[in-house]
């Protein structure tokens, strides 16, 4: 599929679903074996992140990643640092793997699986993913030019992904965005309570909802998520 004819696939997509398939059967015409795409940063800690925004990996591969890997990804992280699509065999040539990483690794080669390519890719400020393609054969070869044309095979989808799934910031009620605000101006919870005129545990409610809806889970990403979602004019406080 022609560049502009898989642009023009991904934004005719309606469904995560159907955004899916676009990925994987273009990643395939190009020899991609399997694919994954997780939220940055991931948090060994917490469930909801611990799960892939997309995965075509053996179970066997997936398994291993989730038990040992996530949260502490020494390739996903050495390719973030670098903020370029970066060929998996050239990485690990160059990195002194850990016990965690060796295993992933071997994981990987015992089911066929024994290059690829691991890239980051942003939509906006607050959203931001790492993926990565692998391949049944080394790719000793891959050029500049091809490790762009995957990235850009993931960065379409994950824009697409994130105006499928994120709920915007104006869907925020006006009293949430009010707590926003003050959340912004680094108010407390007892705070922003006297100066609405309610309960802390009311205030906990609203912090919890905007969480919810901007799709963070601590203050700092709510902020990021707000002012980089267009908050407009900001209602005072």
């Amino acid at each position: 599929m022609e560049l502009l004819a898989y642009l023009e696939a991904v934004s005719d997509c309606q469904t995560k679903e159907a955004l899916d398939e676009v990925l994987i059967d273009t990643c395939n015409r190009i020899g991609v074996a399997a694919l994954s795409g997780y939220n940055f940063p991931v948090s060994a800690y917490d469930d909801d992140q611990r799960l892939p925004i997309i995965s075509t990996w053996p179970d066997s591969v997936r398994a291993v990643y989730r038990d040992i890997m996530v949260g502490d990804d020494p390739l996903m992280n050495a390719a973030m640092a670098l903020g370029i699509p970066v060929h998996f065999r050239s990485l690990t040539a160059k990195m002194d793997l850990n016990e965690k990483g060796q295993t992933f690794v071997a994981a990987m080669f015992a089911a066929g699986l024994v290059d690829g390519v691991i890239t980051p890719v942003i939509s906006r400020p607050g959203n931001v993913a790492c993926f990565a393609a692998a391949f049944e054969e080394e790719r000793n070869d891959i050029r500049p030019a091809e490790l762009r044309r995957i990235k850009f095979l993931f960065s379409e989808y994950y824009f697409r992904y994130r105006e499928l799934t994120d709920v915007r910031v104006n869907e925020l009620s006006l009293r949430e965005r009010q707590v926003m605000v003050a959340i912004v101006n680094a108010k407390s919870n007892p705070q922003i309570a006297r100066e609405l005129g309610v309960s802390e545990h009311t205030v906990g409610t609203y912090v919890r909802r905007c969480f919810e809806k901007l799709d963070v889970n601590n203050r700092t990403q709510a902020i990021v998520r707000f002012l980089g979602g267009g908050a407009g004019s900001l209602p005072s406080l």
